[in-house]
């Protein structure tokens, strides 16, 4: 991602502001009518749903399609069923592309059956993450496929996204998250953004629906901005070593007391680490296509956001002769023994798949001038996982 390009569309849209708040303020107006209605346990869900959804028409009913308008024939006709789905779409104890899929399957069944005579039931990836958005609009984000596209596109965005796929929710929502910390760092934005907001309004604490509108704005409202010059993307330096050749220090019980504001590093260390998977997708990539390999750069996957956590890696490559690599990346802008940790599926992936199993480690990684060093330590990582830092517990009744 071109982070000089953000800040330069941040730029405009400060210049444009106030026309684009006319155009757009809608959105705060929606999620605030929404949050205030809506109850999912309504006697009257169908009464409950169209008036928390009676400012949402921008944003579920244009033109051609009308998801608004089959969401609610749909409940008129089967209110428990609807409401059901929209329970389980809600939970979130579940995985999130589940969830999405399951109820854009489950309400094309139920549609088709009571309405045969519809070609479409208009329930897509754009107007499920609206319904997620207006729950829950501290996590997810407003999303269209063709604006995904084009932005992505703008600011060079190492995804480029399918239409139809379900992985361009993991994907967006990566994104929206690195713009939105590039918005927040700027005060003159939130200061406009503040004032705009009145009591009709949804406060957006998080920023997300102004991220939202930042990226809408872009791809429907400005010309395309010249790329600032930048650095390319460089690896100051690459080692590649086998875990058995490595040493690790393993540190004396410490019970000094601390206060460390570990929500907030937290957040930062996933910043770093989703910027430092997307120079590793990138660096891959470019490998491969250096070397006449086309094919195989297509087939680099980032499974961390199209698929998600818990596969106990980040990036499924290749070598040369095409053979799988599951590459873990830790991800730091100190020195190379800067403490990391690995997860339990992380070990246990490295174990099974110990021959193809790559932890690239980042290092001095650099965002502004995308620059860093590279250790690339190759098979099980249990030589190197010395110290267990938390243990997962679960009582009986």
């Amino acid at each position: 991602m071109n982070i000089e390009l953000v800040k330069s569309y941040i730029e405009e849209y400060k210049k444009h502001f106030e026309s684009i708040h006319n155009q757009e303020i809608y959105k705060w107006h929606a999620i605030k009518q929404f949050q205030d209605n809506f109850d999912i346990n309504s006697k009257d869900f169908y009464s409950n749903m169209e008036l928390s959804l009676s400012k949402s028409e921008n944003l579920l009913d244009s033109n051609k399609y009308f998801p608004r308008r089959m969401l609610l024939e749909n409940i008129e006709a089967s209110p428990e069923q609807i409401r059901e789905m929209f329970q389980l779409l809600y939970d979130e104890d579940f995985d999130l592309l589940e969830r999405v899929e399951n109820f854009q399957k489950d309400f094309r069944k139920l549609s088709n059956n009571v309405f045969p005579e519809k070609k479409k039931d208009f329930q897509d990836h754009r107007a499920i993450l609206v319904y997620l958005t207006l729950m829950y609009p501290e996590r997810y984000f407003f999303y269209k496929y063709g604006m995904f596209e084009k932005f992505a596109e703008r600011i060079d965005y190492a995804h480029k996204p399918s239409i139809g796929k379900v992985e361009n929710i993991g994907l967006y929502q990566n994104l929206c998250e690195l713009v939105r910390y590039e918005i927040q760092k700027d005060q003159e934005l939130l200061n406009l953004h503040e004032k705009r907001l009145d009591k009709k309004c949804y406060r957006d604490k998080d920023y997300n629906v102004l991220t939202q509108d930042f990226i809408y704005a872009v791809t429907q409202y400005f010309d395309r901005i010249i790329p600032p010059k930048v650095s390319p993307k460089e690896i100051v330096e690459e080692t590649e070593i086998s875990t058995n050749e490595l040493e690790t220090k393993i540190e004396n019980l410490n019970f000094t007391p601390s206060i460390v504001n570990h929500h907030q590093n937290d957040a930062e260390n996933k910043r770093i680490g989703d910027l430092g998977e997307i120079w590793v997708f990138e660096l891959e990539k470019e490998f491969f296509e250096l070397n006449g390999k086309k094919e195989l750069a297509k087939k680099i996957e980032h499974v961390a956001k199209t698929k998600g956590d818990g596969l106990g890696y980040d990036i499924l490559s290749y070598d040369l002769e095409g053979n799988p690599k599951f590459i873990e990346v830790k991800t730091t802008k100190g020195k190379i023994n800067t403490t990391f940790f690995v997860t339990r599926n992380e070990l246990e992936k490295s174990k099974i798949e110990k021959d193809r199993y790559f932890l690239y480690r980042v290092y001095e990684y650099d965002e502004k001038t995308n620059k860093g060093k590279i250790k690339k330590i190759k098979g099980e990582l249990t030589n190197i996982c010395n110290t267990p830092m938390n243990y997962k517990v679960t009582l009986k009744e």
